[in-house]
């Protein structure tokens, strides 16, 4: 229990001490393929993230994100269709970056994630996984800390539990640092 107290203390001692923490949040949009003990199912991806850089971690930077994925029928007129399979995953990832040039960039990312898989109507469970991305970007910041950075990803979900759900977002992300 001291321990947790300590490194609780550590953490937000940190924060106070090397005041130019930076957070940036973005969002991204695309198309996705899931399955579970199904057939893939195509469909769209949308989700939302936020991101910060510790004094703990020099070159990776700790994001935590939400991912929705829905069937593309859900979005279609007069389908009468009463149930579109679905995923939801909260994921905890440590995001690094290398850039080729002043714009050009290259991200990785990989952590844990928790995925809640409904692709069936009398399915609701929760799984734990892996969550893997890469992503080409844009950087339109002009040498300044805070702007918008903008590119193409591909991101991978592995599940190691239950029904071994995965996922394949092919997406464009957006990501803005305050």
């Amino acid at each position: 229990m001291k321990i947790k107290i300590i490194l609780l203390f550590l953490f937000l001692s940190n924060a106070v001490i090397f005041s130019q923490i930076q957070f940036s949040a973005g969002t991204f949009v695309g198309a996705t393929s899931f399955s579970s003990t199904s057939p893939s199912v195509g469909g769209f991806a949308t989700g939302l993230f936020i991101e910060t850089d510790t004094p703990l971690f020099e070159e990776v930077f700790p994001r935590i994100a939400f991912t929705f994925m829905k069937d593309i029928n859900a979005l279609l007129p007069n389908n009468r269709n009463p149930y579109y399979p679905s995923m939801l995953t909260f994921s905890f990832k440590g995001v690094t970056s290398q850039y080729f040039d002043s714009k050009i960039f290259l991200e990785e990312s990989i952590g844990l994630m928790t995925l809640n898989d409904r692709t069936f109507v009398d399915k609701n469970s929760w799984e734990y996984g892996l969550s893997l991305s890469f992503l080409a970007g844009y950087d339109l910041r002009n040498f300044n800390l805070k702007g918008l950075k903008t590119g193409i990803a591909v991101d991978y979900g592995l599940t190691f539990t239950g029904t071994f759900p995965t996922y394949l977002n092919f997406i464009i992300q957006f990501h803005y640092t305050f």
